[in-house]
Formats: C-alpha cells, structure tokens, sequence
C-alpha cells in the first residue's frame, strides 16, 4: 500500500475525539437540560411522576448506553442515542428535555451517518489493490477468555439485581396491604434533607421528599399500622424499578462482550485457509499493539492488537516490549534479546481481512501469523494533535545481531588485580549521614510518643511518624552500609536487609555501562551501583579478572544471604517503637 493511499486511507477516519469527548459532553448537556426543565410537582393522580415507573427505567438503559458506548463502540452508541429519543418523545412532556435529546440525537444520526461513509470509502480505496495470494496456518484453541468470565459475572449480577428488586418490592407491597390513607402536615426540613411530617395522632415522623414542599402543606400519606416507622408520601411512593436499570444494562454488556468474544474467535479459524493478502508494514508500538502503516512506514494507517499463535514465543514478546518499553535497568546483552525478539515483527509484512476500522485482520510478517484479538481502529485524534507509532529503538532493520551466549566474554579481565579481598570504590557518602541515622533512630520514636500521643491523643498521626521515620532509616541505611567486596571466590554485595554471596562458579558474565556494573548468573542480572566517578570501567575489568580466574571446572555453590547491619538497624528500631507504643497505649 503506498503512502499516497495510505494517506487518503486515513483521510477517511472520523476524529476520534467527536465521539470520544464531544459526545459525551452533549450528551451530559442533555441530562443537565433535562432535568432542570423538569419542574413539575409529583402527583397523586399520576404516582409514575415522581414513583415507580418501569418504561423509565428500561429507556435508561439505551441512555447509558448512548454514553458508555462511545469510547468502545461508537456506532452502537450513536443507535442508542435515536432509540432513546423515540421512548423520550413517546412518554415525555417535558419541553427542555424533548428538545435537548433531540439535539443529541440528530448529533448522533450525523456521526453514524458519517462512520457508515467511511467504512464504505474505506472498502472502496482498498478493493482494487494488488494482493498476494497467502496460506493461513490454523489457530490454536482460543479457550475460555477475560471476556467470557466477565460476560458470566454480569448476567450473575443481572439476576442478583433483579432478585433484589423482587425481595424490596415484596417488602413495599406487605406494607401497602396493610397501609392507611392519613393526611399529614408538613414542616420543615432537617439537616439531613429529611422532611419533617405531623400526623394526625399528633406524632411527627420524617421522610424523604423529591417535591418542595412549604411548612403547613396538607398531603396525603400512607402509613402502616404494625410498623409505625414505615410511612410513604402517597405521590412519592417508593421506586425500585432502578434495578432494572441495573440488571438490563449489565445483561446488555454481557451480550455485546459475548459478541465481541464470538468475532474473535471467527477471526481465528482452527483450520488453514487460503486468502489474498495486502503488503504493509507493522511496528511494535509502546502501548503494547501494532501500528500498520503503508509499505515505505511513511504514513500511519491504525493500530490493531495481534497475538501470537504460540504462546511461548507470545509471552517472550510481552517480556521484550514491557522491558525495553519500561525504565529498567537491564544488563546490554538482555536488552539485546530484547531488541531482536521485537524486531522480529517489525517491517514488511501481509494484512489478511478488510482494512477497515472495526475489521478484525489476520497479519503474516516473515510467514508468522499475528492473529488479532480486537479490532483495527484509527489513529485518534483532537483538534491539536494527532496519535503517531512510539516506536521503539531497535536499531535498523538490515542490522540484525544474535545476542551473545551466556558466559560470552563482555569485559577484558585486568592484568592487574587489587589485594584480595577487594571492597569496590564507591562514591562518597555524605558526612552527615551517619548523625542524621543517630538522630532519627533516638527522636523518632520519642516524637511520636511523647508530642504526638501522649499529648495529642492521636495514634494515627503517630504511627505515620513511626513508618515515615523508617523510610528515612532505609534510605540513611542504603548509603551508609553499602558495601561491594570481591574476593578470589566470592562476590559479596550488602544491599537490603541481607548480604548476597555470589561465588564466582555461577558468574556468567560482566558488564558495565554508564557508571553501573552488571552481574550476570543464568537468568538473573544483579547491578552494582553507585561507584566513584569513573571507576565502571575498571571494576568491571577486575570482577572478570576474578570471575575467569574461578571458572577452575569444580561443582557451582549455591549463592548464600547473611544478615547486614540494615536488619539490625531497622529492627532495633521497630522493637523500640513497638515497646513504647504498648506501654503508652496500655497506661
């Protein structure tokens, strides 16, 4: 696909932020519109103004739908935009809100009007173009899915909701068998919103108004004689129609996750096929998809989740992009796996399907299938800014190098090793150190027990002293006890609670870079920071000295931990802090 196609390809996506930010601000405006217009009283005549009214509720499930839907399916929301407007202009005499979802609904009809123009431009740009005919391997078993157990937990959660509504409205309907007709007189209101009521016996109860009503207003009420804390203003009876908001909007999405489930799994056949295929170029992006763009990579056509067939070669890709697209400090030769794990599946490649948004297309790159498990969109869009591929640093393409075996040498080993055993330069530590460590260990503990709850009275406020007090002591801890100390059979690095004694047997290799070393033992990389200025380079070149030195053919020992003066430290101190709270808080 040349970039010239590919550009008008993608002149035909609809801005992404119509219906993912305008949209739903309309339809906010809307509700807001609604109900400020929607100033009538409630009326015994027609308890459905301000009771139950289950139409209401069943119509409010195309409402939130019309919202949530727009950032998954645009068009689906745009449907359930017009279908709530024709249950809003069946049963709603409210002017404001008839015309502000009618509004919103002519928004909608426009923006769906618009998406069926582009899928069809779409198809129509690319129908003509040259493919290649291509043989899809089948698929693996897809097997029970997020989307599946999700779907089975909503129709669980439809039918709690509707077990609910029965047992309150079977609660309601006792009482209103047993209920007399009273008339009450209003009062005011209490602080919690409640609405005080005088009744004729001369008692007072309160109840919950959605109506204004002015002190010495006569309404009717409902009240139960063998409860005398149920009562119900007879034009405000209790509604628990919501429910079924609730269970059909929850079995709605379960249905549309079931359907998304289904596409997939059609997209993934367990059989091979035949299929004509569309020459692109995909990327791996940062956020863990493709980017397809035109075969030269100039222009940006979308972005399409794929996953491999294979699950381990799947999950060696998900380790390459979450490490190289994270701020983590790998060793070279790891990073380098990396790189030539994604690069892999970046360049030339074949798209099988339509390359239309919502199309669900298989892509070949170097005759390895990425079968897709969400549909093709386009790139997103505001008025400002235009979503482009975050492409990794892999390097170019026709510079392909395999990564280096374990126990390949990285460093020079030094001609000339230090006497034995040898602590490693690190920077200096701050003088002040070492009396900041002092001062926190005694005043910390003494702080939050005498200033904070012996005279405040307050644990919490204490306790956060204590914990903030320890973070400090493992930072101080972290600069003051460091060590690294290399010796003719074992590396000992004192970092944490424990000193790690690395034998030099099971060292398969060195590196530095930057001001940090790398140790590397099998699948594990230990960094060494915080080295003088300068000192990377020859540290390194000394452990290899001594790793080299210990490669002598006997049985590898096991690495060893051993307690530090961290543990101590830090453990002295959480006693201390522990004895002096319980005798505080027990006296």
């Amino acid at each position: 696909m040349t970039a010239e196609l590919a550009a008008r390809w993608a002149g035909t996506v609809v801005p992404s932020w119509l219906y993912r930010w305008l949209m739903p601000v309309g339809w906010i405006a809307a509700l807001v519109v609604s109900i400020a217009s929607d100033d009538g009283p409630c009326s015994v005549t027609d308890p459905r103004v301000c009771g139950p009214d289950r139409t209401f509720s069943l119509a409010m499930i195309a409402c939130f739908a019309s919202l949530i839907l727009w950032w998954w399916q645009p068009g689906l929301a745009a449907i359930a935009g017009l279908v709530f407007l024709v249950v809003e202009l069946r049963y709603d005499d409210v002017a404001g809100a008839r015309t502000a979802w009618t509004v919103y609904a002519a928004a909608c009809a426009f923006l769906l009007a618009w998406l069926s123009v582009s899928h069809h431009r779409q198809r129509a740009l690319t129908a003509g173009l040259p493919r290649r005919p291509v043989m899809i391997p089948a698929a693996g078993p897809t097997g029970r899915t997020g989307r599946l157990i999700a779907a089975a937990v909503l129709v669980v959660v439809g039918a709690a909701a509707l077990g609910v509504m029965n047992w309150q409205s079977q609660r309601e309907e006792a009482h209103l068998r047993r209920a007399i007709e009273q008339t009450a007189v209003t009062g005011d209101y209490t602080d919690d919103g409640d609405l005080r009521l005088k009744l004729p016996d001369g008692s007072t109860s309160t109840v919950t108004a959605i109506d204004d009503y002015a002190p010495g207003t006569q309404v009717p009420v409902l009240v139960d004689p063998a409860d005398r804390d149920w009562i119900r203003l007879q034009a405000e009876l209790a509604d628990y129609t919501p429910w079924y908001t609730v269970a059909g909007g929850a079995w709605a999405l379960a249905i549309l996750l079931v359907l998304r489930d289904l596409r997939r799994r059609r997209a993934r056949p367990r059989r091979a096929w035949h299929a004509q295929a569309l020459p692109v170029r995909i990327d791996p992006d940062a956020s863990e998809i493709f980017a397809i763009s035109s075969t030269d990579g100039r222009v940006l056509i979308g972005f399409v989740n794929l996953q491999l067939n294979d699950q381990e070669a799947d999950e060696r890709y998900f380790t390459a992009m979450t490490g190289l697209g994270d701020e983590e400090d790998a060793p070279a030769a790891v990073r380098q796996q990396w790189t030539h794990t994604l690069r892999r599946y970046r360049g030339d490649a074949l798209l099988v399907g339509d390359l239309v948004e919502g199309s669900w297309p298989t892509i070949l790159v170097r005759d390895i299938p990425l079968r897709p498990i969400a549909p093709l969109r386009g790139p997103r869009r505001t008025p400002w800014s235009a979503e482009s591929v975050d492409r990794f640093d892999l390097g170019a393409d026709d510079v392909i190098s395999e990564p280096r075996e374990a126990g390949e040498r990285l460093v020079d080993p030094a001609r000339e090793i230090p006497t034995l055993p040898w602590s490693v330069p690190l920077a200096p530590v701050a003088w002040w150190y070492r009396p900041a460590l002092a001062a926190v260990l005694l005043a910390a503990p003494i702080a939050a027990v005498v200033l904070v709850i012996a005279i405040w009275g307050e644990r919490v406020p204490g306790i956060g002293l204590i914990v903030g007090g320890g973070y400090l002591i493992r930072y101080l801890n972290e600069h003051i006890f460091y060590r690294v100390v290399a010796s003719a059979t074992e590396l000992r690095v004192r970092a944490g609670w424990f000193d790690r004694v690395q034998p030099w047997q099971s060292v398969d290799s060195v590196e530095f870079s930057g001001d940090r070393v790398t140790v590397r033992s099998g699948g594990e990389w230990h960094v060494i920071g915080g080295l003088a200025p300068g000192q990377a380079s020859q540290v390194a070149a000394v452990l290899e000295a001594l790793r080299v030195r210990a490669r002598h053919g006997l049985p590898t020992p096991q690495t060893r931990r051993r307690p530090t003066p961290f543990l101590v430290t830090e453990g002295l101190y959480l006693v201390v802090c522990v004895v002096l709270l319980s005798v505080v808080w027990l006296s």
